[in-house]
């Protein structure tokens, strides 16, 4: 084993796809000596220390073989040392041959093998080819990261020892591939978390896993394995449920397994429809049990059409031009709206009209994980035309001694039979609850159109259900649900006891004091009386953007897309200095 190059950089500003990016990849090899310290190599720089750098990934490695292998598959003759963002290229160390765990003497500096590396967009945007880190990281030739046990030069020529080969002998290789591609093989990953030397972050991404396992979310994060921005997926199947509504089955167009998500949770789709000037983002619910590897489901209504033609209806979109085989643009799942499945608390599941859609993936998550938790499946619906899912809920109703099911319809059809098809007539309410559940020390999630929400919200606390037990798919304002109240549910402090920063709503005409007691800027416009525009209230959608006339903010949740130059999400920004917004 040999190193034939050192490469550092520091951090650079260049342009990708239109906004400017500041990174550390553009390693240039050095002919002299290099101090290798315990964060860096002297001279070496990482652009975001949230994802690069540190004590576990001081020092990247990549192998020569991997160039021969590149210039190969893309055709490519000038790949010169350091192309791939290598601190350290070396011959004789595969990642197939080195283990995490592994100790070697390089110069006078002694490392340790952590972990494979994560391509990211940065990697696409040194080779010019989008898409390149899907490619990089089905290939198997991802390099490893080091951490430095002992400081010391190194340079070129260096012969390369191993002086400890880490429990398990787990490879780089496998790891990589157990993380992103086996991630069910659960006697490998106890293996894997045996190796002290592990970087922290891919332990936590397996001790997740191992959880998960057991039907144990850990919390409600897009899983380690997701995408970053929009995939590519492509429809596999149509399926009408309904006269106006449709599931959708779509699987990704790179094969690469899809990460777990959290029964409840939504996809964001970005949309070229015809007529519209940029793309449209659209959310629709995960309709399906988080236990389906190879495809994501959602089941989309068909809404009435906008009566502002310049508004695109999504809905209408899927129902009338996706087909099998059409691409989409998809973001990895997201939302703070998910079934704990740990719990053990009863369960019951309220849902109106197409509104069942997270109610079913949490209904298929707790059958799936077996659990014995009760669990009330109550829905409502106009009448069988509008009715969807009906055979598959009296089925896990039948199956499962832990699940009961009653579905409402307010205005039965002649053909509409109850006891198969419905169970009462009218509409889901607190009356009906008392009925059916043996007592209210239940867990309560809700969702449906909104007069739905806000009359059980009311009912379920006047009843004495703790509003910590009531949860909800909302996207407005929380004020929405409840009666009379114009103001956040959360009460601010009073401005004059806080000496903040000034934020003007311009047309408005309103001025007030910023209080850190508000999460963002949308929720505090409320509280001043302001009410913008929103809907997802959670950096997807864009609908709460507005221009940002001075000032600079901050976002306390990174926003799905970036909003345009001098431009605010208020739905998850803060100011760091006084503004002023067009509102």
């Amino acid at each position: 084993m040999k190193l034939l190059s050192v490469n550092v950089s520091l951090p650079q500003t260049v342009d990708y796809d239109g906004t400017t990016v500041s990174t550390g990849i553009f390693k240039e090899p050095v002919a002299e000596r290099v101090m290798v310290r315990k964060l860096n190599l002297e001279g070496d720089g990482q652009a975001d220390l949230t994802v690069h750098g540190g004590p576990d990934k001081a020092v990247y490695v990549y192998d020569f073989a991997s160039y021969h292998y590149w210039q190969l598959v893309l055709g490519l003759d000038n790949l010169a040392h350091g192309h791939f963002g290598e601190n350290l290229t070396v011959e004789g160390m595969p990642d197939d041959r080195v283990h995490i765990g592994d100790v070697f003497r390089v110069g006078a500096a002694m490392l340790e093998v952590t972990q494979p590396r994560v391509p990211c967009f940065k990697l696409e945007l040194k080779m010019g080819m989008p898409g390149f880190s899907r490619q990089f990281l089905a290939s198997g030739r991802l390099g490893f990261y080091l951490r430095v046990l002992e400081e010391g030069e190194v340079g070129a020529g260096d012969v390369i020892e191993r002086v400890k080969t880490g429990p398990e002998q787990m490879s780089v290789r496998q790891l990589a591939r157990l993380l992103y591609f086996d991630f069910h093989n659960i006697d490998q990953i106890r293996r894997v978390l045996q190796i002290p030397a592990l970087a922290p972050g891919w332990r936590e991404s397996f001790e997740e896993l191992l959880t998960q396992s057991a039907g144990v979310p850990k919390k409600p994060r897009v899983a380690a394995r997701a995408w970053q921005g929009f995939r590519t997926f492509v429809v596999d199947k149509k399926v009408p449920e309904s006269r106006d509504i449709t599931s959708f089955y779509i699987i990704p167009e790179d094969r690469v397994p899809l990460p777990v998500y959290l029964p409840g949770q939504f996809l964001s789709f970005k949309l070229d429809i015809p007529g519209q000037s940029r793309a449209v983002i659209r959310t629709y619910s995960l309709s399906d049990g988080p236990c389906h590897e190879g495809y994501y489901r959602v089941t989309i209504k068909r809404e009435p059409p906008p009566e502002d033609p310049s508004i695109a209806s999504g809905s209408n979109y899927f129902h009338d031009q996706v087909e099998p085989g059409t691409r989409l643009s998809v973001a990895g799942p997201r939302g703070d709206f998910y079934l704990d499945t740990q719990g053990e608390t009863p369960v019951v599941l309220l849902s109106g009209g197409v509104g069942l859609t997270p109610m079913i993936s949490m209904l298929n998550a707790i059958v799936h994980v077996g659990r014995k938790r009760p669990v009330w499946f109550v829905h409502g619906t106009r009448n069988g035309v509008h009715h969807v899912m009906c055979k598959h809920m009296r089925r896990l109703d039948a199956e499962n001694e832990n699940v009961r099911v009653h579905i409402c319809y307010d205005r039965p059809c002649p053909e509409d039979i109850k006891g198969r098809d419905y169970d009462s007539s009218g509409q889901v309410t607190v009356e009906l609850l008392r009925r059916l559940l043996p007592d209210k020390e239940m867990d309560f999630y809700i969702c449906g159109p909104p007069p739905f929400m806000k009359s059980l919200f009311q009912d379920l606390r006047a009843w004495g259900v703790p509003e910590s037990r009531i949860r909800y798919e909302l996207f407005g304002s929380t004020s929405l649900l409840i009666e009379g109240t114009q103001a956040p549910h959360r009460k601010p402090k009073p401005v004059e006891n806080y000496k903040g920063l000034e934020v003007v709503f311009l047309k408005s005409g309103i001025t007030a004091l910023w209080s850190p007691d508000f999460d963002n800027l949308l929720d505090f416009a409320e509280a001043q009386g302001v009410y913008p525009a929103c809907s997802c209230r959670s950096g997807i959608c864009q609908i709460c953007m507005h221009e940002l006339l001075e000032g600079e903010v901050d976002y306390a949740v990174e926003p799905l897309d970036p909003p345009y130059p001098a431009q605010v999400l208020l739905c998850c920004a803060r100011p760091m200095t006084d503004i002023v917004i067009d509102v």
